[in-house]
């Protein structure tokens, strides 16, 4: 496995490992088993990541201060670890070790926040219905809901009737287990991933 990184003032701590730098991930010549590592300080560091991930199975993104969301984001777009730049060479010998066997590296400190945050997910798919239940229409009212819209400005941006939305609204209801839109809004406000979802 060989290792390309964009700043050269980081490969030293890695003097076991064969290292390459690189400017631009996408004129890198590599084998899908190569690691390539992303600082994420660069503004485009999302954009490099994804360029990677079309070459390499293995990647790192470092960064000079732990941050829960920029994580979450190099997770999602295919980061196999997330460690600090200014790591020892024993952490990146570890990271290094972890990701070629197959496994993933995140930082103590914010693994158990993430794992805490999974376990309110789990628990709030058992309140709230599989969004994949609902229909496309229902989607779309719940999305004008969510919107702070009225059934009129509803039904006008849908090219339907205001009693249909009422139908609608109805169904949502009886979903959400809600009394009324603002006991739907009450329990979807803690879940505003919700919004994206639709």
């Amino acid at each position: 496995m060989r290792h390309f990184i964009a700043k050269k003032d980081l490969q030293g701590a890695l003097t076991q490992y064969s290292w390459t730098s690189y400017s631009r991930v996408d004129q890198l010549t590599c084998k899908q088993s190569d690691c390539i590592w992303v600082v994420a300080s660069d503004e485009n560091w999302r954009q490099q990541l994804i360029e990677a991930k079309q070459k390499v199975t293995q990647i790192v993104v470092l960064t000079y201060k732990y941050d829960r969301l920029e994580m979450q984001t190099a997770l999602m777009l295919g980061a196999r670890a997330y460690c600090h730049a200014l790591g020892t060479q024993s952490l990146f010998s570890s990271v290094a070790r972890v990701i070629e066997a197959g496994g993933m590296w995140l930082p103590n400190e914010l693994l158990s926040v993430t794992t805490s945050n999974v376990a309110v997910k789990l628990q709030s798919k058992r309140v709230l219905p599989v969004l994949s239940g609902l229909t496309n229409r229902e989607k779309d009212v719940l999305s004008g809901i969510l919107d702070g819209l009225s059934n009129k400005e509803i039904a006008r941006e849908h090219g339907i009737t205001e009693r249909t939305v009422k139908e609608y609204v109805g169904t949502l209801l009886h979903k959400f287990e809600a009394k009324d839109r603002i006991s739907l809004l009450l329990r979807l406000g803690e879940f505003s991933h919700l919004k994206d979802a639709l």
